[in-house]
């Protein structure tokens, strides 16, 4: 009965971290073959993650993992290299960079941080919207 009580109260303290993963700004409006110049930044409070990892989600569709930013070293998806980067310091922040933006760049970014396998993610979002015309 001691050995449930202390598995208890362990699990109540762990349940009871604040994790803390911030996300701005919530959207962005840019012109089509503008950039998006770290102006997507992401944060987090937790001293035991080590990578941010950055994702997108069309309408419709299931996110798509872009990469992420391990210390202070990107690791973009093949298929995004040119198109997406990341810097900053993947123990306390990110920022995504999209370069020469198109319509198909019109979707939802959000950011998770990771510490080993663990993953945690607030879900704040951010959605860049495109405009083919100038506003």
């Amino acid at each position: 009965n001691r050995q449930v009580s202390q598995i208890a109260v362990f699990v109540l303290l762990y349940l009871s971290t604040t994790y803390n993963v911030q996300q701005t700004p919530p959207s962005i409006i840019k012109k089509v073959g503008q950039s998006v110049s770290s102006q997507i930044h992401c944060s987090h409070n937790m001293s035991i993650f080590e990578r941010i990892l950055w994702y997108k989600q069309d309408e419709h569709r299931a996110p798509q993992f872009l990469g992420y930013l391990n210390l202070n070293f990107p690791y973009p998806e093949e298929d995004v290299k040119g198109k997406i980067s990341f810097n900053g310091n993947g123990q306390k922040y990110s920022n995504l960079t999209i370069s020469n933006v198109s319509v198909t760049d019109s979707a939802v970014y959000f950011c998770a941080g990771d510490q080993q396998h663990h993953i945690y993610s607030d879900l704040h979002i951010m959605t860049v919207l495109l405009r083919d015309t100038p506003a």
